[in-house]
């Protein structure tokens, strides 16, 4: 009698020799303002928005995938991953943009890699001398399930950057990341349902609970985004009173305070990271310095969506006047 084949993903847990760092928190929020500041440290390696990793909490969480699997592609990407970023596979060479490598390493260091660095060997031989760090930025799915995160990889830091919901509220309407339009039409590759409402069909992302998928398309491209806002900050409070043992491995940084005192910010979260800053991270932080947090006072609101935002700024330690 034969028994059933069960098939999987080993390589990652041989191989996750590295400390994982993920810097999250929703659009808009500084995330990767954060992010690309952080990756200007020493021995320091850097992925913005991996989509699959971006995925997987998201599938274990809502039933589309098994949780075992899920952890095992996670951590096998992983491994994927820290081979690509430090062969510069991935990395992005446009030096207009924020992201470029060539904000984050000096040139010397790019030309070295890219000459001498050419195998997996090579990648295994670095991270056993050096032994970076592997930096993601990943929106949304980490608040969306936290307790995978650190289940699927125990020992990885988390830090989480948060902003008043007014101020992500209208950056992401000026947007229109939550229009009709957009809805009806996804052009990202994110996770939906589908319902019909106003008598067609629209999309609606994952984190919304169906009981509340036609009041959040009834609300205002505004009032869409400041709910979004407040169902993935409440589901992150949540996550935390599940994860008690592990709190001590996430930090919680607030925008405003990372654009008003960027060096003072920095320092905090290298403490905590065990992180060093290297000769880029300077002129990182003259970037951010530069930066202007406009404040936005929200418009009147439906009583029940402004009971929810009140209720997440104080636990965030917000005024909302």
């Amino acid at each position: 009698m034969s028994s059933k084949v069960k098939y999987s993903f080993p390589s990652g847990k041989f191989y996750l020799n590295f400390q994982t760092v993920i810097v999250t928190g929703l659009y808009r929020s500084g995330k990767t303002t954060l992010g690309n500041l952080l990756a200007t440290n020493h021995n320091v390696e850097h992925s913005e928005e991996p989509w699959v990793l971006d995925l997987l909490p998201i599938l274990t969480k809502i039933g589309a995938m098994d949780k075992t699997l899920g952890k095992e592609m996670f951590v096998s990407y992983l491994h994927e991953l820290m081979n690509d970023t430090v062969l510069l596979r991935k990395s992005n060479f446009r030096p207009g943009d924020a992201s470029s490598i060539w904000t984050k390493k000096i040139p010397e260091e790019i030309f070295s890699r890219l000459v001498n660095l050419k195998t997996r060997s090579d990648v295994a031989d670095f991270v056993k001398k050096n032994k970076p760090t592997l930096l993601l930025v990943i929106p949304n799915s980490p608040l969306f399930n936290l307790p995978a995160i650190f289940d699927f990889v125990p020992d990885c830091k988390v830090i989480h950057v948060v902003r008043k919901g007014a101020d992500v509220a209208c950056q992401i309407k000026e947007k229109g990341w939550w229009s009709d339009k957009q809805l009806i039409n996804p052009p990202h590759s994110r996770v939906y349902y589908r319902i019909t409402a106003k008598g067609r069909p629209f999309y609606v992302p994952c984190w919304i609970e169906p009981k509340d998928a036609k009041q959040f398309i009834e609300y205002s491209e505004y009032e869409r985004a400041l709910f979004y806002w407040c169902v993935l900050a409440e589901n992150m409070a949540k996550s935390l009173e599940k994860i008690k043992n592990k709190k001590r491995r996430l930090m919680t940084i607030r925008f405003e305070d990372l654009i008003n005192d960027p060096r003072k910010t920095l320092k905090e979260v290298n403490s905590f990271l065990n992180m060093k800053s290297s000769s880029m991270t300077e002129k990182a932080l003259h970037e951010v310095r530069n930066y202007k947090n406009l404040s936005e006072k929200p418009p009147e609101l439906p009583k029940d969506l402004l009971v929810r935002a009140k209720k997440m700024y104080k636990y965030f330690g917000y005024g909302w006047d």
